[in-house]
């Protein structure tokens, strides 16, 4: 499947891995289908293309590479709704900010995506811990 995108042109996709949005991202949530674009296996950003919209696109990271301690805690009903089996077909995403200052990226942890890599299924779960901030600054000198 090809799609066209802002910024990358046009891409082809394998249809088996979309990912199915339940909920949809905050502000985003009319946009059910995404893809992990993934450009360099040795860079820690990645891209979570729309392809119901090719001009958005989140710049995401795993949270884990930056804070290791990072445990956020599921609801049993978001366990349900993307129908998690295993802890091992979890995969959880930090959607990055980036400012004009490449010292002030920071990355959402108070609203992750939580991803069920073997069903294609996911969702953004806004915590009810305030230990995890909107925005966590990957370096010391972020804010």
């Amino acid at each position: 499947m090809n799609i066209v995108t802002t910024r990358f042109g046009e891409i082809d996709i394998d249809e088996s891995k979309i990912i199915d949005m339940r909920g949809g991202i905050l502000g985003f949530e009319h946009l059910k289908k995404y893809v992990l674009h993934i450009r360099d296996d040795n860079n820690p950003f990645w891209w979570l293309q729309s392809l119901d919209d090719g001009a958005i696109v989140f710049v995401v990271i795993n949270p884990y590479s930056v804070k290791a301690d990072y445990e956020p805690m599921l609801s049993d009903n978001d366990v349900k709704l993307l129908e998690i089996e295993e802890a091992e077909d979890v995969v959880l995403l930090a959607i990055l900010t980036i400012c004009q200052n490449p010292f002030s990226v920071s990355m959402n942890l108070r609203a992750p995506l939580v991803i069920n890599a073997k069903k294609k299924i996911a969702k953004q779960i806004v915590l009810e811990d305030v230990k995890y901030p909107v925005q966590y600054y990957l370096t010391a000198t972020g804010k």
